[in-house]
């Protein structure tokens, strides 16, 4: 009797786990928050490092737009207006290549874009990093994959009990501040505009009049460290698959004098000319914004190196009229150009040195 009375007590506590795991599963798979087996835009707190797998597989789109932090602002309707696509914008602060590498493939596999923009960090090609950030189970489908997303932490622990907490607050029509709605765009994942601030106080860069010792560099190691990433990098795309758009990003010139301070000038711009070399003869397009006349005004960045959303609408109009593409021809004179604006803001701040 005790044996029986035993039997049934296991049999009852596994099948009443198999009961709460099976409705946790269901609950994770009907919520979705990082959209694996369906879209919802407007439901959720997105997260880029969590949702852009989900996104790439299960959204509409044709245009995908990829890069790091310094892509977060475009705006979504610009492209639509200029360049009538229907685009999915995954910006990803501080991605690595390998990581892009990851998304891009995913986005192969998906068939869905037939254009490419692809933002291009020149500091990305110092270092070749080998181990991805990106969450592995959110990359693959296969069964344990599953498992892992419907009992990960980020799922239980960060993210779900914020979406309950926001159905159940639309539900009862409580209208929530604007960074809300920011926070929940698909448009507008990961866009840090609405609190930013411009200008010369926030700048952390030298001050190219500010005496301010930085190490000197080994510029032909770097060089060649720089060429070498950029051959392994263009490598991973498949230029077959549908137009790829390089686009250079528009520094302010406080960076290219931190770069002249530090003595790795040289090599960036050397790498950065064989970048454009090589990409042009992938067949890929290639953008470059570093030499615009605002690059020198300060008031258009909150460091030296990200800028205010007017900028990235800027460069959504070169993509539609074709200004700043550039080709083997005319591309030493925008390099030039990039080496004057940093001359002339150099001497615009000569008196910080009195």
């Amino acid at each position: 009797m005790e044996k029986k009375r035993a039997g049934k007590w296991i049999v009852s506590f596994f099948a009443l786990v198999l009961a709460i795991l099976i409705f946790l599963s269901a609950l994770v798979f009907f919520i979705d928050p990082f959209f694996q087996f369906r879209v919802r835009d407007h439901s959720y707190m997105l997260s880029g490092w969590f949702v852009s797998s989900g996104l790439i597989r299960n959204h509409d789109y044709d245009t995908l737009i990829l890069g790091s932090s310094m892509t977060q602002n475009f705006n979504m309707d610009r492209f639509r207006e200029e360049l009538g696509a229907e685009p999915l914008h995954i910006g990803l602060g501080g991605i690595e290549p390998v990581e892009m590498k990851e998304l891009i493939d995913l986005a192969y596999e998906a068939e869905k874009a037939d254009t490419y923009y692809i933002g291009v960090d020149t500091y990305a090609f110092t270092t070749q990093v080998e181990e991805s950030r990106y969450p592995e189970y959110l990359l693959r489908e296969d069964f344990l994959s599953r498992c892992r997303y419907f009992f990960s932490y980020e799922v239980w622990f960060r993210y779900l009990p914020v979406d309950l907490c926001l159905l159940l607050l639309d539900r009862l029509g409580v209208e929530l501040p604007v960074k809300f709605a920011y926070s929940r765009s698909i448009d507008r994942l990961e866009d840090w505009s609405l609190n930013a601030s411009y200008g010369e106080e926030r700048m952390q860069g030298s001050f190219p009049g500010e005496s301010r010792e930085l190490p000197q560099a080994d510029t032909e190691a770097i060089y060649q460290q720089m060429r070498s990433c950029v051959d392994r990098y263009l490598d991973s795309f498949h230029y077959e698959k549908g137009e790829h758009i390089f686009f250079l990003m528009p520094y302010s010139s406080l960076y290219w004098c931190d770069m002249e301070n530090s003595g790795r000038m040289d090599p960036y711009l050397r790498a950065k000319a064989y970048f454009v070399e090589q990409a042009i003869a992938r067949g890929a397009a290639v953008y470059d914004f570093q030499a615009a006349d605002f690059t020198m005004d300060l008031d258009n960045y909150s460091d030296p190196s990200h800028y205010c959303p007017a900028i990235n609408d800027w460069m959504v109009e070169c993509f539609a009229n074709g200004d700043c593409l550039v080709n083997m021809e005319n591309f030493d004179a925008v390099q030039n150009r990039l080496l004057e604006n940093t001359k002339q803001f150099r001497e615009s701040y000569a008196h910080r040195s009195a």
